[in-house]
């Protein structure tokens, strides 16, 4: 089969007969621990690794590995709601976690869905990672494209699956909530006003300085971090003591600082102005332009 002559639509077939395999694994695999008593976190983060292998085999038959990009947004919602059937807890802090999870993955894979055009094309950072090192690229993709960001986003949501250990909220926790919700509007704005920005700049390479992005280089970026430091919040708001749950957030800058950024970064070197642009614009936390 020639996926890369597939339509938008087609292609949202083989997104859906994939996805709804992987989390049929997953599923099964969670009830399979929880009937033999295995640990919760434990036994979902073997369910979000077979989730990934399995997605990991059909973006090789598609040889796309952007079939993988939705699982960000996806499969969190889908553990989120797990997790609260297995539990059996819908308390307020549980029904408000759920609903910032819910803003944010649905307009995330929204988001996704507005710019994907096809199996025809694939995650530019991919493609980058395979002409530099092509001998390695099966490592690479497994590893580095599927499996890392798979556990990243595993481990941020610990925190989530801590909070349904609770009932109630407080202040602190509201805060949380707060931030998590606008950070999904941030995004929301971001991606908006980057999207229009290139549907008004088809023909020519330039650099947006509107909106956000007046303001910061990666406003996008920013309100992803924000999110999950929202959801840490969110627990924290229960414990208040700082322990080793506010490593995982710290997990997710460091990605986003040492990898995500000076990948996207480097990319732009090279585009008219934006030399300029990098010295005026503040790289994340919005400020105002430099003199």
């Amino acid at each position: 089969m020639d996926f890369q002559s597939m339509s938008k639509k087609q292609t949202l077939w083989v997104f859906l007969v994939t996805y709804l395999f992987a989390i049929f694994i997953g599923g099964l695999t969670l009830i399979y621990g929880v009937n033999n008593d295995y640990n919760v976190v434990l036994t979902t983060l073997a369910s979000t690794i077979f989730m990934t292998i399995v997605i990991f085999f059909f973006s090789n038959i598609t040889k796309n590995a952007s079939l993988y990009d939705p699982y960000w947004s996806v499969i969190p919602i889908v553990i989120v709601i797990e997790w609260i059937v297995l539990y059996k807890n819908l308390s307020i802090n549980v029904i408000l976690l759920l609903v910032a999870v819910l803003v944010w993955g649905i307009r995330l894979t929204l988001n996704w869905w507005k710019n994907w055009s096809g199996f025809k094309h694939q995650d530019w950072r991919y493609t980058h990672l395979k002409n530099q090192a092509p001998k390695i690229y099966p490592i690479t993709n497994f590893f580095g494209i599927h499996m890392i960001p798979t556990l990243v986003v595993y481990i941020q949501l610990i925190n989530a699956h801590d909070v349904m250990q609770y009932q109630g909220i407080n202040f602190i926790f509201v805060i949380g909530f707060i931030l998590s919700i606008s950070a999904a509007v941030i995004q929301f704005i971001a991606d908006k006003q980057m999207y229009d920005f290139r549907t008004n700049n088809k023909m020519k390479k330039s650099c947006i300085d509107e909106g956000l992005w007046k303001y910061s280089r990666h406003p996008n970026y920013l309100g992803e971090l924000t999110f999950w430091i929202g959801i840490y919040i969110m627990y924290f708001s229960f414990v208040q003591v700082i322990n080793i749950n506010i490593i995982y957030p710290i997990l997710m800058i460091l990605l986003f600082m040492f990898i995500s950024i000076p990948l996207m970064e480097k990319k732009l070197h090279d585009r008219p102005g934006y030399s300029e642009y990098k010295n005026k614009v503040s790289m994340l936390i919005p400020f105002r332009k430099k003199a």
